[in-house]
């Protein structure tokens, strides 16, 4: 996976982060799409925003401290 998109992700997962709150109906992960991350610097579909809030959980499962790396 490219740096930018990870970098992006990260950014995203942020808001996120500093928005959700579980037991409010107002605040769930689809307003925080429409309302917080439409207006911010990186605006993203449903797809790609749920995507990337995937993509830390997906890094953590493919990193394998045994496996060698090149570079």
């Amino acid at each position: 996976m490219n740096k930018s998109t990870i970098k992006r992700a990260a950014a995203i997962q942020e808001l996120v982060k500093q928005h959700y709150e579980p037991g409010r109906q107002d605040r769930s992960k689809m307003w925080i799409l429409r309302n917080v991350v439409s207006r911010s610097e990186n605006p993203v579909s449903a797809a790609t925003f749920f995507r990337y809030l995937k993509i830390e959980e997906k890094q953590k499962k493919e990193e394998n401290p045994n496996q060698l790396k090149l570079f």
